[in-house]
C-alpha cells in the first residue's frame, strides 16, 4: 500500500515537473516570438506622452488578478481547444506587422496572442474570471496615428470653442478664429498635444477601471466608462481656460512655461474626482 502511494507521489511530482517545464518553454517561446513587439511596446511607452501609461497597466491587470485569486484557486482548469484559433491569429498578425511595417498590428498581436494562449491552457471558465483583468491590458496598446489624428481635429476645435465661450461668459475679452485664441495680453494655440486626445486615452483606462470597480449591473459599469469621454472634454476645457486667464492677468511666461507644462495633474485630478462622483451617483440609482 505505501509503495503505491509513493509511486502515486513520484508520478504526480513527475507530472508537476513536466508541466512546470512545458509552461516555461511556452513562456520562453512567447518572449522571443514577440520580441520584436515588446521593444516596440517599452520604446513607445517611453516617448510618448499620449501612452506612457502603458508601463503601469501590465501592474493594473496583476492587481486584479491578485484581487480575485480565491476566485481563481477555487475555478478548475480544463484545456480550451478554442483558444488556438484566437493565438494562431495573434502569430498571424506578429508575422504580417513585421511583413507590412504595421507597428499598431505589432503592438495588438501581443495581448490577442496572450489571450489565445491562456484561453487555451486554463479554458472558458477561468477566462470568464479573468476577463476584465485580461481586457485592461488593451488599454497599453499605443493607438494608430491615423486614429489620433483624425479625433485630434475636431477635439481642438471644440476645445477651442467651448474655451472661448466659458471665458467669454465670465468676462474676459477673448476672440477666436479656428483654433487661435487671443486676448489683448494673450494669444495661444490649441494645438494637438493640447486637444484633450493625450489625457483621453489614460482616463478612459482609468474609467474603465472606475467601471469595474462600480456595484451594479452592466449598465452601470457601462455609464462610469463612457462618462471618461465627456469628463476628459470637460476638465480640458477648464485647463485651457485657466491658461489664457493667467496668460491675461499674470503673465504669458507664467502660463506657457509653468502653469501650461505642470497643469495635467489638475486635469487628472478633476477628472478622477468626476469619475468617482458618476460611480457613487450610478450606484444609487
Amino acid at each position: 500500500m505505501e509503495v503505491e502511494m509513493v509511486g502515486q507521489q513520484q508520478a504526480a511530482s513527475s507530472l508537476d515537473r513536466r508541466q512546470v517545464v512545458f509552461l516555461s518553454a511556452l513562456v520562453v517561446l512567447f518572449i522571443g516570438f514577440f520580441a520584436p513587439s515588446f521593444a516596440f511596446l517599452v520604446d513607445r511607452w517611453s516617448n510618448s506622452d499620449e501612452f506612457s501609461h502603458g508601463f503601469l497597466v501590465p501592474l493594473v491587470s496583476l492587481f486584479l488578478l491578485w484581487r480575485k485569486r480565491e476566485v481563481i484557486r477555487q475555478t478548475p482548469l480544463q484545456v480550451c481547444w478554442w483558444g488556438l484559433p484566437v493565438l494562431a491569429t495573434g502569430l498571424l498578425m506578429q508575422i504580417a506587422s513585421e511583413w507590412a511595417s504595421v507597428s499598431f498590428l505589432m503592438a495588438l498581436a501581443v495581448p490577442v496572442a496572450l489571450g489565445g494562449l491562456a484561453w487555451y491552457l486554463v479554458g472558458t471558465r477561468m477566462m470568464r474570471v479573468v476577463l476584465f483583468p485580461y481586457l485592461f491590458l488593451y488599454f497599453a496598446v499605443p493607438w494608430p496615428d491615423f486614429a489620433i489624428e483624425l479625433l485630434s481635429v475636431p477635439l481642438q476645435h471644440f476645445s477651442a470653442a467651448a474655451s472661448t465661450m466659458l471665458l467669454g461668459l465670465v468676462g474676459v475679452p477673448i476672440e477666436r478664429e479656428g483654433v487661435h485664441m487671443w486676448t489683448p495680453r494673450f494669444d495661444v494655440e490649441v494645438a494637438v498635444p493640447c486637444s484633450g486626445i493625450r489625457s483621453m486615452v489614460a482616463i478612459l483606462g482609468i474609467a474603465a477601471l472606475v467601471g469595474y470597480l462600480t456595484q451594479g449591473r452592466l449598465w452601470a459599469k457601462g455609464v462610469v466608462f463612457l462618462s471618461g469621454i465627456p469628463i476628459t472634454m470637460v476638465a480640458n476645457v477648464l485647463r485651457i481656460a485657466a491658461i489664457v486667464v493667467m496668460g491675461h492677468y499674470i503673465s504669458q511666461e507664467f502660463a506657457m512655461t509653468f502653469f501650461h507644462d505642470y497643469s495635467s495633474p489638475f486635469l487628472f485630478f478633476i477628472s478622477a474626482l468626476s469619475l468617482l462622483g458618476v460611480k457613487k451617483l450610478v450606484e444609487k440609482v
